[in-house]
């Protein structure tokens, strides 16, 4: 059972270390290719570019928000919410600080 157990550990770590890798090299390559227009836009355009980015923040933010009140529970309880969140926090937070 362990063996069984250690080989799919493996190979899962292996299946996100590909993914990952992949993911970084593509995100280099549409920052590459993004970058000079993005710059030259913010310079020409900075309160245009403002604008737009705070009403990305914001409507991520609400996308975010309704998602979560679609689940029935959490929006009776929304202390659940609350303590998911932070719960969430912490254990990224200890992961984050198990990573470094």
């Amino acid at each position: 059972m362990q063996k069984i157990k250690k080989t799919i550990e493996t190979s899962v770590v292996t299946t996100l270390d590909t993914i990952d890798a992949t993911m970084v090299g593509a995100t280099q390559k549409i920052d590459t290719l993004v970058q000079p227009a993005r710059e030259n836009f913010a310079k020409r355009y900075p309160t245009l570019f403002s604008l737009l980015t705070t009403l990305g923040v914001i409507m991520t933010f609400l996308g975010i928000e309704q998602l979560l009140l679609e689940a029935d529970m959490l929006e009776r309880y929304p202390v659940l919410i609350l303590a998911l969140g932070v719960a969430i926090l912490v254990l990224t937070g200890t992961l984050y600080k198990k990573l470094s």
